[in-house]
Formats: structure tokens, sequence, C-alpha cells
């Protein structure tokens, strides 16, 4: 008995370590979110995968030239919950998403909004821990 109550703690601690590296991949720093941007563009690819689903876009700069970004969001389980299906973007979709740019200027973000050209709109959900209507999130975003 007194070996399976020290083998107790060291257990405990090996969960704690393993748990630790899980919750660590979802850090969010390296998206600018107090600069969220508005991008315009259309849809390359869409990725409906673990562990976040990725949206490829075309989108124009300034000078009309195209520039190729990576829109990150949630899990496909998430987006299920919020209406989404592995269907719901196609390439050639033209889209409007709202994200939380890569600091480091690469073209890549973390979206929480997504609008077509007519008007709808596909929700992310509220599970999204970087999105409006969570108590940490409260930006308005920028025009690019």
């Amino acid at each position: 008995m007194n070996r399976k109550l020290a083998m107790s703690p060291a257990l405990v601690v090996g969960i704690l370590m393993v748990c630790g590296v899980t919750f660590a991949h979802h850090g969010q720093s390296v998206y600018d979110e107090n600069n969220p941007i508005v991008l315009r563009g259309t849809v390359t690819s869409f990725l409906w995968a673990n562990p976040h689903c990725l949206v490829n876009l075309d989108v124009k700069d300034d000078k009309g030239s195209v520039v190729h970004w990576i829109a990150e969001t949630v899990n496909p389980g998430k987006l299920a919950r919020a209406g989404w299906t592995k269907d719901s973007l196609k390439p050639g979709d033209d889209i409007t998403v709202t994200l939380t740019p890569a600091k480091n200027g690469a073209h890549l973000g973390h979206f929480y909004k997504l609008v077509f050209v007519d008007g709808r709109e596909l929700a992310i959900g509220e599970e999204c821990i970087h999105c409006p209507g969570n108590p940490n999130f409260d930006s308005s975003p920028k025009q690019q």
C-alpha cells in the first residue's frame, strides 16, 4: 500500500506535465489581437482539419498585386456546432474576413468573422476565445 501511495504524486506530476504541453499549443501571442484587420479576397482552398481549419485566400494589395493569405480559425467541431460544414467554402468564393494578423508581418491571421459578397455571414461560435463577444476581446478592425 505504501508503494502505491508513493507512486500517486509521481503519476499526478507526469499527467500535469503532459497537459501543460497540450495547453501551450493554444497560445495566441503570435497574433496582434489589438489591431484586427479586414481583408477581401478569393478563396483558393479550405482545409477542414484538426487542430484548426484554414482558409487560403488571394487578396489584392494597394498596388493591385495578389497576396496570398492564410486565415486560421477554430477546429472543425466548433465550426460544425456553429453551422459550418466542410463544404461551407469553395475555391472561387469571394469573401471578407476580419482577422487578427500575425505580429511578424506574415500574411497569416486568426479570423473571427467571415462574410460572403451577398451578405451571408458564417459565425465562428461562442466558444471562440479570440472573437467578439468574449470579454477579453474588444478591438475595432482596420480596413486593409
